[in-house]
């Protein structure tokens, strides 16, 4: 009796279970560091194109997870899965047709930020939210000690009241606007203006932050980009130096190469990675150009990572993450061919996107900082004599000098910001493949758990060799001798041949001056 008690009672369950509509339990919340952006259009040709991929670079920075769609293709019941929300309007004509997301909006109850156009009613009221549209006039943006003038605007909104916290300023050169750049309170944040390359793009950080709820400083790091086999080693090496003296760490972000890893060139790019690591430097492996390396037939992109990182670790070299343009994050071949032996990452901007297998969603690191242009920051005027820290990761890039003036100048430039540059060691990092494990924990690296000599001695590498090697030869002195004849009777030939050229000329010249003493 107690035996059929228990069967029935299972096979409630089951039909309980069975009977939970799929959607239901799609609709559970996922961890509040993934976030669902969603945004009209990618506005190309205007100024604001651009923004969605900044956004995108800038909440990994801060380790979230993004789930990426249009109006369009949204989902009903997608709101519902995520505890926080951001919406990007950037067109100011465009209208949100789809009645699932309407609906879902109206029923949500997680965190929600807006940017740009067409502010919900929920959020102007929560908010007491009142905005204007500017005219075609120049304005002038400030946030923490940053500010940047002479920022040319057309038709965009501004804040004109807004209760809750305000962050950083617009104002217009006429004297007529005196607004905040965003205002947040509670779960609901508002930012109507947001474009890539001025002050705008670094303004976003503040507000994100506080409205992720992300309590960690953020850091700054100095990134040497475009380091080759085939750079000149010595001026790696020059800069490494000049670096160390002046007592900034930083980090160089290395080209890998997937063969011939066993000659001399590779072993001298090698002690030249190694005297790098050395002098404070972190080496990052940057992604390989997919163009040219990735499609390589019957290359697969996963054992060349891997070979690159355990030819490194064999030779002492630490790698802490990886460089690549942003898009490799939401692509699933490269997330899980190339990117899956780091927890780290430095995403550049996208420069020639060439998806393989395109996701929505990004994969996740534990720590990706956000990377800009050294020369990004020198186009603002800051308050202070000392740069403040940005309120997330950052790494402060530019490419490597083709000239020693072109890096003695940039060297200058470094010793004139007072900039603080963290040391990428410092942080806990872990790059695994099957047969090696790379590990950083508060400035030492370790290799396989062994601690990694930072003062290992540079060594000398040949640079004579047969790339070759040199096979056995049959009947090779015969070969020789017959060479050394068939020389011979060359030098012999033509040395006939020019004595009787000499005599011929010498007679006929005597002939033409008998000839003419005739005549």
């Amino acid at each position: 009796m107690y035996f059929k008690t228990m069967i029935r009672t299972f096979l409630c369950i089951l039909i309980i279970i069975g009977a939970v509509p799929s959607n239901y339990v799609h609709a559970l919340p996922r961890e509040p560091s993934h976030v669902l952006l969603i945004y009209d259009g990618l506005a190309i040709g205007t100024s604001r194109e651009g923004n969605i991929e900044a956004l995108q670079r800038m909440l990994a920075s801060y380790r979230m997870q993004v789930t990426i769609s249009t109006f369009d293709a949204y989902k009903k019941g997608m709101l519902a899965q995520y505890q926080k929300v951001i919406v990007v309007r950037n067109l100011d004509d465009a209208t949100t047709t789809s009645v699932d997301y309407l609906h879902d909006f109206e029923a949500y109850k997680g965190d929600y930020l807006h940017i740009g156009f067409h502010v919900p009613a929920q959020v102007q009221s929560q908010l007491n939210l009142h905005t204007k549209i500017t005219n075609d006039q120049f304005v002038q943006l400030s946030i923490g000690q940053w500010k940047q003038r002479s920022v040319r605007v057309s038709h965009i909104p501004y804040i004109v009241q807004a209760n809750g916290r305000h962050y950083g300023g617009i104002s217009s050169e006429k004297g007529d606007i005196h607004a905040p750049y965003g205002v947040r309170e509670n779960r609901f944040a508002y930012v109507p203006y947001y474009e890539r390359g001025n002050l705008s793009e670094l303004a976003m950080a503040y507000v994100l932050k506080d409205w992720l709820k992300v309590t960690e400083q953020g850091r700054t790091y100095l990134l040497i980009k475009e380091i080759y086999p085939f750079s000149d080693l010595k001026l790696v090496e020059s800069m490494a130096d000049q670096l160390y003296r002046a007592g900034i760490p930083f980090i160089v972000s290395v080209r890998p190469v997937f063969s011939n890893t066993d000659y001399p060139a590779m072993k001298r790019y090698l002690e030249t990675l190694k005297y790098v690591q050395s002098r404070n430097g972190s080496i990052l492996v940057n992604a390989p150009v997919v163009t040219t390396t990735i499609n390589q037939a019957g290359a697969k992109l996963e054992d060349q990572m891997e070979l690159f990182i355990d030819v490194l670790a064999n030779y002492g070299i630490a790698p802490l993450g990886m460089g690549a343009e942003m898009y490799w994050s939401y692509d699933q071949y490269y997330v899980n061919q190339g990117m899956r032996f780091f927890n780290s990452t430095i995403l550049f901007p996208n420069e020639s996107i060439r998806y393989k297998s395109q996701q929505d969603e990004s994969q996740r690191f534990s720590s990706s900082a956000f990377s800009m242009p050294l020369s990004f920051l020198e186009q603002f005027e800051h308050a202070d004599k000392v740069i403040a820290r940005l309120p997330m990761d950052v790494a402060l890039t530019y490419d490597f000098d083709e000239t020693e003036d072109q890096m003695n100048e940039h060297m200058q430039t470094l010793m004139d910001r007072w900039i603080h540059f963290d040391d990428y060691k410092i942080d806990d990092h872990e790059v695994k493949t099957v047969t090696n494990t790379v590990l950083s924990r508060n400035g030492l690296l370790y290799i396989n758990d062994r601690s990694v000599d930072m003062n290992d001695a540079y060594r000398h590498i040949n640079s004579e060799y047969d790339y070759l090697h040199e096979q056995k030869k049959s009947l090779a002195t015969l070969f020789n001798i017959q060479n050394k004849i068939l020389i011979a009777l060359i030098i012999a030939t033509l040395l006939v041949f020019g004595l009787l050229f000499i005599i011929g000329y010498r007679l006929y010249k005597d002939k033409y001056i008998k000839q003419r003493k005739e005549l």
